[in-house]
C-alpha cells in the first residue's frame, strides 16, 4: 500500500502534518479526556504551528497535500523543549552549526519527556472517516485495544507502522534512557524513554508503537508509545505513561 496516498478512512501509520511541516505518521485516533471528542494524534514536530490556528494536511504537503485535505486543525501540543528556548540569533547559528556545537545548541532547563500533540477532526470533505487501529502493510486495519505504560520491557519485542518503511518489529534496548536529540536548530535532551534496535526512516516520526504478543501485529498487543526520533539501526519511542497526563488523550 502507499502510506503517502490520500485516504477517505484515516487510522494510524499513513501521510499527516500540519501546513507548517513536511510530513510525518499519524499515530491514530484517540480520545480527548478533556472533552470526550475524538482527535488526531501525532508528534509535536508533525503538528508543529499554533492551536486553533494551524491546519492538518493528510496526506503532508510534502505528499502533496493541500487545502482540499485539510482534516483538523491544531488543538494541543507539548512543547519541546518543556521549558527554555534559544534566542533567535543562537538558533540560526545552530541551525548550521549544531552538529559540531552540541552543548551549546542544547535547549530547554529540564528534560523533555514526550513529543506529542493532537488536532480535531475535522475533514473539509465530509465523506472521510477516523476510525481506531492502525494500517498494516496489506492495507488492512488491525485494531489493539490494549495498552501499556513502557516500563519493564527490556528485551521484549515491539513494532511500528509508518509512513516511510511501514510495519517494522524490533528489540527493547532500553525501557529507560536519556537521551540527546537534534531538531534542525537546538538539541533537545529526553529522559525515560525506550530505544529499539529497528528500522526507522525521516517521515516515520508519530509512528504508533505496540508491544508484540507474537511474531506478527496481533489485536492482543498493547500500545507503548510514540516513534519521535530514529534511523536505520535505532528508534526512540515516548512513553503511552506520560503522553496520557501530558497530552490529555487516551488509546482507544
Amino acid at each position: 500500500m502507499d502510506r503517502t496516498a490520500r485516504f477517505k478512512t484515516l487510522a494510524g501509520g499513513i501521510s499527516i502534518g500540519s501546513e507548517e511541516v513536511t510530513a510525518g505518521t499519524l499515530s491514530g485516533c484517540f480520545i480527548d479526556e478533556t472533552d470526550g471528542s475524538r482527535v488526531l494524534v501525532s508528534n509535536w514536530h508533525v503538528f508543529k504551528g499554533t492551536p486553533g490556528e494551524t491546519k492538518v494536511l493528510q496526506p503532508g504537503k510534502y505528499d502533496g497535500g493541500g487545502k482540499n485535505d485539510v482534516v483538523g486543525v491544531v488543538k494541543r501540543l507539548v512543547p519541546v523543549p518543556p521549558k527554555g528556548k534559544l534566542p533567535w540569533w543562537k538558533r540560526i547559528i545552530c541551525f548550521f552549526l549544531g552538529w559540531l556545537l552540541e552543548e551549546w545548541c542544547t535547549a530547554g532547563e529540564e528534560p523533555a519527556k514526550v513529543d506529542c500533540a493532537c488536532a480535531t477532526f475535522e475533514p473539509v470533505d465530509e465523506s472521510r472517516e477516523l476510525v481506531e487501529g492502525v494500517y498494516l502493510d496489506d492495507g488492512s486495519i488491525i485494531h489493539p485495544k490494549n495498552s501499556h505504560p513502557g516500563d519493564g520491557i527490556l528485551e521484549k519485542t515491539v513494532w511500528k507502522s509508518g509512513r516511510t518503511t511501514g510495519v517494522t518489529f524490533g528489540r527493547v534496548e532500553a525501557d529507560s534512557a536519556k537521551v540527546k536529540v537534534f531538531y534542525g536548530d537546538k538539541w533537545v535532551i529526553f529522559e525515560d524513554v525506550i530505544v529499539v534496535r529497528g528500522l526507522a526512516r525521516p517521515g516515520d516520526s508519530g509512528s504508533p508503537t505496540f508491544l508484540a504478543t507474537s511474531d506478527k501485529p496481533s489485536e492482543d498487543d498493547a500500545f507503548v508509545g510514540l516513534l519521535f526520533a530514529g534511523s536505520s539501526e535505532f528508534f526512540i519511542v515516548c512513553k503511552y505513561k506520560y503522553i496520557r497526563p501530558l497530552l490529555g488523550v487516551r488509546w482507544t
